[in-house]
């Protein structure tokens, strides 16, 4: 196979990953607190021949023929959404919702919490949302929750919502449904400054549908194009072994 053959397949896999991550983006759109991924590449300083880029930390190349590539989690915010349940709370700047799992405290930006059969305040799949005291249990009554996290049912306060904030988000690890691990152990989050809580409101996900759907149609196209390369290189390349021998 030739080095031009290479390249293309190399060029045509790094292509299908990146449609993968935007139909990933896209079909979470309307997913409240969806954090969208994007596809970062590193390009080599000398670009003679097969990329030889090193990679740093977690990206690596696919192939000596391709750059490194990797995905990573754009955490900025999406826009609010009134919807006027007083359980449901979107986080107004940097900062998560701390939910206690099987699998030890995770954490969130999708804030359409409701009450278990224990009047515990629990996400939409049942685990724990956690306060600065623990778990937050609210009984029957007006619920009012302030700017801070403060919970109020008929005016006494119950409770006070934990918002957690890593000067580094990179840290963190998808795990599903919304939720979020910090993968080193040694980083401990704090209290955000000048964050504040919206009432009633939810999250939506930070996807641009326009611009993803743009990218997916460009990156469709690139992915086609460079299936072309591949089957017009194929061709070339039978060609002339069908005419090897041959005497004029």
């Amino acid at each position: 196979m030739s080095g031009g053959m290479y390249l293309a397949a190399a060029g045509a896999m790094v292509q299908q990953m990146r449609l993968e991550v935007l139909a990933n983006n896209i079909a979470n759109i309307n997913t409240n607190g969806y954090k969208g991924e994007q596809t970062i590449f590193r390009v080599a300083e000398e670009t003679a021949g097969p990329v030889e880029a090193q990679a740093t930390g977690e990206i690596q190349p696919l192939t000596p023929y391709a750059p490194p590539f990797e995905t990573r989690i754009d955490f900025s915010q999406g826009a609010l959404r009134q919807t006027g349940n007083p359980l449901d709370v979107a986080i107004n700047g940097k900062g998560f919702f701390a939910v206690q799992t099987p699998d030890g405290v995770q954490y969130t930006r999708q804030g359409s919490f409701s009450l278990n059969e224990d009047s515990v305040l629990v996400t939409p799949d049942g685990f724990p949302v956690l306060g600065e005291g623990g778990e937050i249990t609210i009984e029957e009554g007006k619920v009012e929750i302030d700017l801070q996290g403060g919970i109020y049912v008929d005016g006494d306060e119950v409770g006070r919502l934990q918002i957690t904030y890593f000067e580094d988000p990179n840290t963190l690890q998808k795990v599903g449904n919304g939720r979020f691990l910090q993968t080193d152990e040694t980083i401990v989050g704090e209290p955000p400054e000048d964050t504040t809580l919206s009432q009633g409101y939810l999250e939506t996900a930070n996807v641009n549908p326009i611009k993803a759907m743009t990218e997916m149609i460009e990156t469709s196209r690139a992915f086609e194009a460079y299936q072309k390369v591949i089957q017009t290189a194929d061709e070339a390349t039978s060609t002339s072994i069908n005419t090897v021998g041959k005497t004029g």
